[in-house]
């Protein structure tokens, strides 16, 4: 189970997906933030410097980037 679901990248700073477990991770952060902006478009204005939207968004990717240098097999960059 000590697979690795990234490969870094030949080119530039980052990593690919290589499993159906790095593709998965990937489309569900992408899912998580266009549905943040959808509510984001669709929400009437609001006083709030961060709205829970932009929250949610700022959290997911902390996570997202975490686990992505956690299963990357190499280092980034």
């Amino acid at each position: 189970m000590n697979q690795f679901w990234f490969m870094p990248k030949l080119k530039g700073y980052g990593a690919t997906p290589t499993t159906w477990e790095g593709h998965t991770l990937v489309a569900v952060f992408a899912s998580v933030v266009f549905v943040c902006v959808l509510v984001m478009i669709r929400r009437e204005k609001t006083s709030s410097i961060f709205p829970p939207p932009m929250i949610v968004v700022a959290v997911s990717t902390i996570i997202f980037l975490v686990v992505c240098a956690w299963k990357t097999d190499g280092a980034w960059g």
